[in-house]
């Protein structure tokens, strides 16, 4: 059995932005911590940031599938290195002294986008509960997008239930 999972994402502008937005400043560390060479520089190595970025980073470029709807294939390896970047941002933000020189790092890249670390966990967690939703209707709707059909009842209730489920984790559709 593949780790791959479909997954739905949002094409709306404010939606692009924000994973945009997350996977640049994933993409910053990344450079940062290749460039320094020291694996512990920034609580994590390259490798995961690297990864985390490519695949956040990519979000707001998937085609176009199913009306406001996209579908992208989501490798289990790289979930967990979006996890795991989340949770280093999450002890910089929260002042951890291990994570002192990734909140140094991010702290100049996000002032020039008006926010803080505060500002990019909380936009990363809404990337996460996109790239997380385990709901049924996921697999419904990407079953029928496949079939290439969209418009068959099961599809339309399904994608009633994914904006639901958006809107509910306050990510714009």
């Amino acid at each position: 059995m593949s780790d791959d999972r479909p997954v739905l994402l949002p094409s709306s502008v404010e939606w692009s932005e924000e994973a945009r937005l997350v996977g640049e400043a994933l993409r910053t560390v990344q450079a940062a911590a290749l460039a320094t060479g020291d694996d512990a520089r920034y609580v994590l190595p390259p490798l995961p940031w690297q990864i985390a970025a490519d695949w956040v980073g990519d979000c707001p470029t998937v085609d176009h599938g199913f009306e406001n709807l996209r579908i992208m294939v989501l490798p289990e390896y790289a979930l967990r290195a979006v996890w795991d970047c989340h949770r280093a941002l999450v002890g910089a933000r929260d002042g951890d002294v291990e994570a002192a020189r990734l909140a140094d790092l991010l702290s100049l890249y996000l002032d020039t986008y008006d926010t803080d670390l505060h500002g990019l966990v909380e936009r990363l967690e809404r990337v996460l509960a996109v790239l997380c939703l385990g709901i049924a209707a996921v697999r419904t709707l990407a079953t029928h997008l496949a079939l290439k059909q969209g418009n068959a009842p099961d599809a339309v209730q399904a994608v009633n239930e994914i904006l639901t489920a958006w809107r509910k984790a306050g990510v714009a559709p």
